[in-house]
């Protein structure tokens, strides 16, 4: 095998908008972290990542600035997210090597030309040798374990914290595939609206976040105690949100969401709908974890849903996938690449 070729540092990324995970070949998953800067307000000079970075959030210090670099899987800056990618890169090969990593990581379906050249730019700035880019839905499929060499066509969705990529997949091809902005960081705001609105209480985004992970997790079944801040007075007041509250709240998000389910339904065949019914939707992304999501989703759009086994990890473990040569689909036509809908048929190598 030649020097270049070799194996061992293969590194597959998730640029998630809130969490970023790294996937590095024989090791499996070796890290999980926010996807956060903190950088001195004056100077620029980065103060923290990741982890630390969110605990100096916590703080609220003054003159730091907090970035997320990434936004759907794509630069938002990219000075910055050359810093974060970078960062990532390191931890993950802490050892030298006489070559540096092939990469692979996720993007956007309606990725457009700049995103690419953006994403191109950081990657190997930040170190690596090459650039695979695998489409979201693709990625997410793969790493779920659904078969896409054959029949039934299935409906992807990855439910990420600002944006959820859906695909309908046959036969390995990509059939249509959509990109909407709305994520779980939208459930987080309705809850903290609904909060404030119907119960009189104020609370932050990441308490909301934690009622949204408690409602979800199995031994909370129905209800969960929020600490918040009275608006009138100030103080500290308890309250108890239910799971049908927390369903109420989220409505508005979730059927933004059906509705895109729906516009993609009525661009594919009639046939392949039908197809729709046996294979059903697959979802994926940390998103996917609300508890309810799948029958709510299946009730209002006519389809079996499941959440798949490891629903986070399903976007970085499939660019592993894609990296270590597992055919993941054949392109249906040549790739559209223009400023609207960038690419939707293939992994694109850099």
């Amino acid at each position: 095998m030649p020097l270049r070729d070799f194996p061992c540092r293969d590194t597959a990324v998730d640029l998630g908008s809130r969490t970023a995970r790294v996937h590095v070949r024989g090791r499996g998953v070796v890290a999980v972290t926010p996807s956060l800067l903190a950088l001195d307000d004056a100077t620029g000079r980065c103060l923290a990542v990741g982890d630390e970075a969110m605990d100096l959030r916590a703080q609220v210090p003054l003159g730091v600035r907090f970035v997320w670099p990434f936004e759907g899987g794509v630069p938002d800056e990219v000075g910055t997210a050359r810093r974060l990618l970078r960062h990532l890169l390191r931890r993950a090969h802490r050892r030298r090597y006489m070559t540096s990593p092939r990469m692979a990581v996720a993007v956007p379906s309606e990725i457009t030309d700049v995103q690419q050249h953006a994403l191109a730019y950081v990657a190997g700035s930040a170190g690596a040798r090459s650039l695979t880019m695998v489409p979201t839905p693709l990625a997410a499929a793969l790493g779920a374990g659904v078969r896409l060499d054959e029949p039934p066509a299935v409906l992807m969705m990855d439910v990420g914290a600002v944006t959820t990529d859906m695909a309908v997949l046959s036969l390995g091809m990509v059939v249509v595939a959509r990109t909407v902005r709305v994520g779980g960081q939208d459930l987080d705001r309705a809850i903290v609206d609904y909060a404030r609105r119907e119960r009189g209480v104020l609370i932050g985004l990441d308490t909301a976040a934690g009622v949204k992970r408690r409602i979800g997790a199995a031994e909370w079944h129905d209800h969960v105690l929020v600490h918040g801040r009275d608006p009138d007075t100030g103080v500290p007041r308890p309250v108890v949100l239910t799971a049908a509250e927390i369903g109420a709240a989220v409505e508005s998000p979730l059927r933004t969401l059906v509705g895109a389910i729906r516009s993609l339904l009525e661009r594919c065949p009639a046939e392949m709908v039908v197809d729709l019914t046996d294979g059903g939707m697959v979802l994926t992304g940390g998103g996917a974890r609300l508890t309810g999501l799948p029958d709510l989703l299946s009730e209002r759009t006519g389809l079996p849903a499941r959440v798949a086994e490891d629903p986070a990890s399903a976007v970085v473990l499939g660019c592993a996938a894609c990296l270590a040569g597992v055919p993941a689909f054949r392109p249906r036509r040549e790739p559209r690449r223009d400023r609207r809908q960038g690419f939707l048929a293939a992994p694109r190598s850099l």
